[in-house]
């Protein structure tokens, strides 16, 4: 394993505003284990640096989400490459992903890519997500799919770059899910409610009665009224101050 800088070099030598994005970065890997979302190693969270838009922030891969530190992130140039000999390369899935998404989304600062079972249960049906919460009302209308490739090359990557032009959620059938945000805080909100959709779907069919599932126009006003909404926001802003604060109290060492 590549040595890493101090946290003390490295935040006096990175500018202000790439300090602030590995922080949040790092907090977006430690909410995630905590709240069961981690897979081992084999899951990756990108995030683009603020005062640096072609450059990305990867984890070092064989590192658990609950090892995270500001510091021990990868920066990488525009195709996920890491900017020093020295440091160690991330896992190549993750270096596409990074390549993929922030080259072709200009909009989107963190992706998530997970494998959460009951998402995967999902997506392993014919329907995929259906209407039968309000989780799945919040996430519907950006939701996409994507037949699963092991082998990440580059007519799946043009195939992978089309399908996510202008949705912000993706399921792979059979395998996962990537989920894309301008925030960290947009990111988590709406991979934490995917799971929540997805989790009660499956409870809902494993059920001996037909599911309630709410037609499209239903869904359509439901969305409107929502995202209209002056009571409550859909970025995740909401949640993520106390986020910080629990990680504060109890993995301070995220920042350092």
């Amino acid at each position: 394993m590549a040595v890493i800088a101090a946290p003390q070099q490295l935040s006096s030598a990175c500018s202000p505003a790439e300090w602030e994005t590995r922080c949040e970065h790092a907090a977006l890997y430690r909410i995630l284990d905590h709240y069961g979302m981690s897979d081992l190693a084999n899951q990756v969270v990108g995030a683009r640096i603020k005062d640096s838009p072609e450059n990305y922030l990867l984890h070092q891969y064989g590192m658990f989400y609950e090892e995270i530190t500001a510091s021990s992130l990868i920066k990488t140039d525009a195709e996920g490459r890491p900017i020093s000999a020295d440091l160690p390369s991330p896992v190549d899935g993750g270096q596409n992903l990074a390549k993929w998404i922030f080259s072709n989304r200009p909009d989107i600062n963190y992706f998530i890519h997970g494998h959460c079972e009951d998402v995967m249960a999902v997506s392993a049906t014919k329907k995929g997500l259906q209407a039968v919460s309000q989780a799945a009302v919040y996430l519907m209308h950006m939701l996409t799919y994507i037949d699963y490739e092991f082998f990440e090359d580059e007519e799946y990557g043009e195939k992978f770059k089309k399908t996510f032009a202008d949705k912000n959620i993706m399921i792979t059938r059979n395998h996962g899910y990537y989920v894309l945000g301008r925030s960290a805080s947009e990111a988590f909100f709406r991979t934490y409610f995917l799971r929540q959709a997805c989790e009660v779907q499956v409870k809902v069919l494993s059920m001996r009665d037909e599911p309630n599932v709410i037609d499209p126009q239903t869904v359509a006003r439901f969305q409107d009224q929502m995202y209209s909404s002056e009571h409550y926001n859909y970025d995740g802003t909401t949640e993520w101050a106390a986020l910080l604060r629990k990680l504060g109290r109890e993995q301070p060492d995220y920042k350092s």
